[in-house]
């Protein structure tokens, strides 16, 4: 493995760091609609990309923060960062592998965004802010080097896993759903990381933000992330009866985007607006649906109390399961958007569900097991939905 590394270990000072992340974030922020010249790019090159979208949420606290840089001032030996070179948008730029806390709390406390607090050594610097420090405290910080290693190739998806599983181990680890994103990630890891923090951030209706019990902590430990790679997976292949778990639909459909989009890149581009289409429509449904049951992935959908579990993976597997039996069916999801017609399916699937393997008691395999939702999907018949000719005793 050691043969086909490729990188350069280098001193790199927190001034100088500090100014490569200002360009990171003001790169991000430029239009995307429009080429950039060459100038631009030449002007952002070797910019820092503090938060690639594979990168884990920031969760450090001011006490953490603080600690850091009491660090640098008592001369105590920071461990390196690792960056790697890539392009965004067609400029040279340096992924942050590991090291996103450090560097994060370097930039921060430069820009006065938090006070020094919990200081057990300099404690006469806690309270004050980067402005409010003496000159030889400035100087020092800014002057110091941090150790970086810089990966000019990474060689391939086996080394990247290697990278976050053996550096990720400090006080606040990768999950396993941040892991993927790292060694999977494509345009799609995109999106949805987007849609989960347009969930935090309420920039989507309030019925979705239920629907999917999109909590910051969620949000934060990419859970909603995984949830929605599940949803996307049997949207597109409907369950797959060698999966054992929910989260393998997430990490083999990723990993599968991953790949073609870089053996693949038109197929992939075509697969991507053809998947987050589907995607956008079923939420529609979703959103219509959490007009009359407040938590719609959970027991709550056949009128069982959801007991605290607002977001139940088994349910949501199963409704992603249905919708792409409709879709197979070439039954319009349009049909879906009708109110009647919504009730009708609603009423069906809800007295299907209540009668299923899920309330029975002799019934001792796991509720996502494939086999048993498959054969509770195949018995659907969704006729209704392209004669009008409803049957059900309608409840909603």
């Amino acid at each position: 493995m050691l043969n086909k590394i490729n990188y350069k270990p280098q001193d790199i000072a927190i001034k100088d760091i500090i100014s490569m992340i200002t360009n990171g974030f003001e790169l991000q922020k430029l239009d995307k609609e429009e080429e950039l010249d060459d100038e631009v790019k030449l002007d952002f090159t070797d910019s820092i990309i503090i938060a690639p979208d594979y990168q884990r949420n920031y969760r450090a606290s001011i006490v953490d923060e603080s600690s850091l840089i009491e660090s640098i001032l008592l001369g105590i030996p920071i461990p390196p960062i690792f960056l790697a070179n890539d392009r965004y948008e067609g400029v040279k730029v340096l992924n942050v592998v590991d090291g996103q806390h450090r560097l994060r709390a370097f930039h921060r406390f430069k820009e006065n965004k938090f006070k020094l607090s919990g200081l057990t050594i300099l404690v006469e610097l806690n309270g004050k802010k980067f402005n409010e420090c003496a000159f030889e405290v400035k100087e020092k910080i800014l002057s110091h080097k941090l150790a970086s290693i810089v990966f000019t190739d990474f060689p391939g998806l086996d080394f990247e896993l290697e990278i976050f599983s053996r550096y990720n181990k400090g006080t606040k680890p990768l999950t396993q759903q941040d892991i993927r994103h790292a060694v999977y990630n494509s345009k799609l890891n995109s999106f949805v990381n987007k849609f989960a923090q347009k969930m935090n951030d309420q920039k989507v209706s309030n019925k979705i933000q239920r629907a999917y019990n999109a909590t910051t902590d969620r949000v934060r430990k990419k859970k909603i992330q995984e949830n929605i790679f599940v949803i996307m997976s049997i949207l597109e292949n409907g369950l797959n009866q060698g999966y054992a778990k929910s989260s393998v639909y997430a990490e083999e459909y990723m990993k599968q985007k991953s790949k073609l989009e870089v053996d693949n890149p038109t197929q992939s581009d075509i697969d991507y607006d053809k998947i987050t289409a589907r995607f956008n429509e079923f939420n529609e449904i979703i959103e219509l649906v959490g007009e009359k049951i407040e938590h719609p992935f959970s027991k709550e959908i056949y009128g069982v109390s959801s007991k605290g579990y607002k977001f139940q993976i088994t349910i949501a597997m199963i409704l992603s399961g249905i919708i792409h039996k409709i879709i197979n069916e070439s039954i319009p999801l349009t049909r879906l958007k009708n109110t009647s017609q919504l009730n009708e399916f609603l009423t069906y699937v809800s007295d299907t569900l209540k009668n299923s393997y899920l309330e029975d008691p002799k019934f001792n395999a796991s509720s996502t097991n494939a086999r048993a939702m498959n054969d509770l999907i195949s018995k659907l018949n969704f006729d209704f939905l392209k004669s009008g000719d409803f049957t059900h005793n309608n409840k909603f």
